[in-house]
């Protein structure tokens, strides 16, 4: 799990420690601000009210809870979670049926689009939060094979197969008429040629073989659809798979209606959350940012929860949960890490199957 920012260990003594603990917990299962008489009625200090706001003060002081009203208990900051995720979260395990549901529901796609949608859905459903899927880029997808089918008058349907066995399928409209002898050529001689090399790569080497002309082999009108067809699959830098977003609308710290649209927003628009995903890319195992912890989830009091996907050595991209600061983190990150988990094992069989 990547930490991400310092909580000073030596500020807090045990009691001090066990008693940010029952803050940060029962806020976040009850979302209203704990107070020291409920502290010593449930938490099991043995420790007077009185006792227990001398603690809740120092640690108001010290930046871990503050008091949202003048008679209110206290709720935890961003520096608090983090204190409370770097030294105290343990992971729920999930349920048999529910890793059983992943399992089954991943092992049945194989379409990127589907993929991507599935897994932002399931994240979504399980959570009760906002689903995210990240694949930065296709132009780094390593093509195992490319078919070419007609489809109708001037549209030809493009497969391509990755070698980590994801499946991209692209209807391109041409405006010219193919041979099943012209497509199935095509398609042996990019498989053949190209196989095992990056999209980008192909692209760039298609251009090259029409300006040479190499027509003994394959017509320019061919190479040309190749090329069309995967700068046709390349157009952008990333693509986001976000789901659930109505579901911040249940939540009570997104109950003004400005800070709902202001948030919807934000995922429409979808820039500087692409740029925290990215930031995760570089990193392995479980990641957690809360709030304050970078530019996206600062500016909407949200936390995400995410990890990497793909083949040892090689990720492909992120799957992520995105919701307010006060989410059930020890519920959240088995879900994020076992569907990261459970990506990458379809990903790496398939690769072996190849």
């Amino acid at each position: 799990m990547v930490l991400r920012s310092e909580t000073h260990e030596d500020d807090l003594d045990g009691r001090s420690r066990e008693v940010l603990r029952e803050i940060v917990m029962k806020y976040i299962a009850s979302g209203e601000p704990i107070s020291s008489r409920f502290l010593a009625r449930s938490g099991g200090f043995g420790l007077s009210p009185a006792s227990l706001r001398n603690v809740m003060a120092d640690l108001e002081d010290l930046g871990y809870v503050y008091q949202p009203h003048t008679s209110s208990g206290r709720v935890p900051t961003d520096r608090g979670y983090r204190f409370f995720i770097n030294h105290y979260l343990k992971s729920d395990s999930l349920s048999h049926r529910e890793r059983t549901s992943i399992d089954d529901q991943v092992s049945q796609v194989n379409d990127l689009d589907e993929v991507m949608h599935l897994a932002s859905r399931l994240l979504s459903e399980l959570s009760d939060q906002i689903g995210v899927v990240f694949m930065p880029t296709i132009h780094h997808l390593v093509m195992r094979s490319m078919n070419f089918i007609s489809v109708a008058d001037g549209k030809i349907l493009c497969v391509i197969v990755g070698t980590n066995g994801v499946v991209v399928n692209k209807i391109v409209e041409t405006g010219r008429n193919f041979s099943v002898d012209e497509l199935e050529k095509l398609g042996r001689f990019i498989s053949g040629e190209y196989g095992g090399t990056e999209l980008d790569l192909v692209r760039r080497s298609l251009v090259s073989l029409l300006e040479v002309e190499r027509a003994s082999e394959l017509s320019q009108k061919s190479i040309s659809l190749g090329i069309e067809v995967v700068e046709d699959i390349m157009p952008y830098e990333h693509e986001l798979y976000v789901e659930g977003a109505t579901s911040i609308l249940n939540k009570p710290e997104f109950a003004d209606a400005r800070t709902v649209r202001k948030t919807f927003l934000a995922l429409q628009e979808k820039e500087t959350l692409v740029e925290i995903l990215n930031r995760c890319l570089t990193e392995e195992g479980l990641q957690i940012f809360v709030g304050s912890e970078s530019a996206f989830t600062h500016s909407h009091n949200f936390s995400l929860v995410a990890s990497r996907y793909g083949s040892i050595g090689s990720p492909m991209g992120l799957v992520a949960i995105l919701g307010p600061t006060r989410m059930e983190y020890a519920r959240m990150a088995p879900l994020v890490d076992y569907l990261g988990r459970a990506l990458s094992r379809k990903i790496e069989q398939r690769e072996t199957a190849s």
